[in-house]
């Protein structure tokens, strides 16, 4: 069985966050690659969205240290 393929948008529902957030982390971050390319649009395996997901930091701020 092959494995998943996502576009932008079931990345994004994949992922748990907003389609534009995903274009942030592939365009402007540049800390997303996509596996493939379906004529211009970016495709990613559940392996790389769940390697991503696993380096990506945390949302809010840092705490503070004691």
């Amino acid at each position: 069985m092959p494995d998943s393929i996502y576009d932008i948008k079931d990345a994004a529902d994949y992922l748990g966050v907003k389609p534009v957030t995903v274009k942030y982390h592939l365009y402007v971050v540049r800390d997303l690659v996509p596996d493939r390319y379906i004529g211009r649009s970016p495709c990613f395996s559940q392996e790389t969205l769940d390697a991503f997901q696993e380096r990506k930091r945390p949302p809010g701020r840092p705490s503070k240290p004691k």
